[in-house]
């Protein structure tokens, strides 16, 4: 393992994300009132990539599910939210077998994805060097 420059600081200005690809490994640079983190980019309950999500202080929420993890830590702080209620007013203007049949899919779905466990993310050291963003990979 060795520190690698990974971006300019000026790419990820305070309060977002960066996907980064290095070293075989997917990461989520983040910046957190200018400190940098870096932790494993796939959201460890369905894969989604974090940098895509949004940073609240130091707790990325996946886009998919909204699971959150601390950037700090990259312990899981809160799973996946899969409550559907109201899904089958989306289709309300559908026939009513047409809402029928959605609603079970939907639920099907969330009884699928609630056997899925939501893992714990791999965190990176990282340091500044002048300009540049190093994580250790």
């Amino acid at each position: 393992m060795s520190f690698v420059t990974v971006a300019k600081t000026g790419e990820i200005p305070p309060g977002t994300m960066k996907h980064i690809e290095i070293a075989e490994k997917e990461l989520c640079i983040a910046n957190v009132e200018g400190e940098f983190y870096a932790i494993g980019d796939r959201c460890g309950h369905e894969n989604a990539s974090l940098a895509k999500g949004t940073l609240e202080g130091t707790l990325v929420i996946c886009p998919m599910h909204s699971s959150k993890f601390d950037i700090t830590t990259g312990k899981k702080v809160a799973g996946p939210v899969l409550e559907l209620a109201g899904i089958t007013k989306k289709f309300g203007g559908c026939p009513e077998h047409v809402r029928k049949e959605m609603g079970e899919m939907f639920e099907g779905i969330t009884a699928a994805q609630s056997s899925i466990k939501t893992y714990d993310l791999p965190t990176y050291d990282v340091k500044i060097d002048g300009e540049n963003v190093l994580v250790n990979v």
